[in-house]
């Protein structure tokens, strides 16, 4: 069967995309209608080399052959939590409900982007604006990636992260720059003096934004960053000095269960705003835009999942108790061969809010194949 063509006519920001499988006689056509994300360069930072962007929204109309051949849709299986449970959901959705066969290819964030633009990776369900500016700027000026939707739009990230009970210990603690006084607080045995900062493990985005803060804000001298080997290892830190009261400095966001389950506090920083948005610069993470995006090739061969992900809307009230349950059942025997299937079967029979992603048909699928699963 011959692949899907598509053709583009462009109007200012909205453009139009046709495409139609020939299959040797007249081809019988639907029409999908979605909007794609789009980052249009709008200023330089000169110290750093960062492209600013904006967000534009297009529209893009479909039309593709009714019974055509359904090809493997290959998600980003990144190495946190928020996705391994969104991938969960979204891939049983989109094997259940629109009939793909699905797989996972598992990373960590650079080379999953570069997946993603070369056409090895079809989905990514949380592509981090700005810590992935300079990829996402790459991986979209030729139209190789597309924004298809938003995810975790209630979230929040910083460096310099501490447990409120430390700073009831230390009152002269409020800013990042303070950790020139109160460094000793998070010495390590081995860090020569130093205090430690656990941060982003390499491969991730933000390990950068970590980097270029300490050093911009003037506190190579008297802080070491520790990478913590995997998400496993950040949350286990985080939570055993919780748990026992010691003081702890490092990385973190939210969602997330540690953000829940303990009282930390992110260290002032200047706003965003004062840095254009760019982090590297030394100030705070603004509002991050965690992006759901697709490579292009999906337009034509996949229609149908690009416009479920332009309805998937996934809050902290998912994210939570959904990372939650699947922190807590993922290593039990009748769910450790997939857990992503399991928290996805748990989501879906608990929640309805799925259904108005979906078309009516994929919806029936979905729920036949629950009642089957269970």
């Amino acid at each position: 069967m011959k692949r899907a063509k598509l053709l583009f006519l462009s109007l200012v920001i909205s453009m139009v995309a046709v495409a139609v499988v020939a299959c040797g006689s007249e081809p019988q056509v639907v029409t999908e209608t979605v909007e794609v994300v789009k980052e249009v360069p709008v200023e330089v930072v000169k110290e750093v080399e960062v492209i600013k962007t904006e967000t534009v929204t297009e529209t893009v109309e479909v039309e593709v052959e009714a019974t055509r051949e359904k090809r493997e849709i290959i998600f980003a299986g990144l190495d946190w939590t928020s996705v391994a449970v969104q991938n969960g959901v979204a891939s049983y959705i989109v094997e259940h409900g629109y009939g793909y066969p699905v797989g996972s290819v598992p990373g960590s964030t650079v080379p999953l982007f570069q997946g993603l633009i070369k056409g090895d990776v079809d989905i990514n369900m949380e592509v981090w604006l700005p810590n992935q500016n300079e990829a996402w700027d790459k991986g979209t000026k030729n139209g190789q990636v597309i924004g298809v939707g938003k995810s975790l739009a209630d979230n929040w990230q910083s460096t310099f992260v501490v447990h409120q009970h430390t700073i009831d210990a230390n009152p002269g603690l409020v800013k990042a720059t303070d950790l020139l006084e109160h460094y000793e607080l998070f010495a390590q045995p081995d860090s020569g003096g130093k205090g430690v900062l656990v941060g982003c493990i390499a491969g991730w985005a933000c390990r950068g934004v970590n980097e270029a803060q300490i050093e911009v804000l003037g506190l190579s001298d008297v802080i070491e960053l520790r990478d913590p080997g995997s998400q496993a290892g950040l949350f286990a830190s985080i939570g055993a000095a919780g748990d026992k009261g010691t003081d702890w400095l490092g990385y973190m966001w939210g969602p997330t269960e540690p953000d829940a389950q303990y009282d930390l506090v992110q260290l002032e920083q200047d706003p965003a705003a004062d840095c254009d948005g760019e982090p590297k610069l030394g100030c705070a993470f603004g509002l991050a835009e965690v992006l759901i995006a697709v490579n292009q090739s999906m337009l034509a061969d996949a229609p149908d999942v690009v416009s479920f992900l332009n309805k998937y809307s996934w809050p902290a009230e998912f994210q939570l108790p959904a990372e939650a349950w699947y922190n807590e059942n993922k290593d039990k025997a009748e769910y450790k061969d997939d857990p992503g299937h399991a928290v996805a079967e748990w989501f879906l029979s608990e929640h309805d809010a799925w259904e108005a992603w979906v078309t009516e048909e994929a919806k029936e699928n979905i729920h036949h194949h629950l009642e089957h699963d269970h």
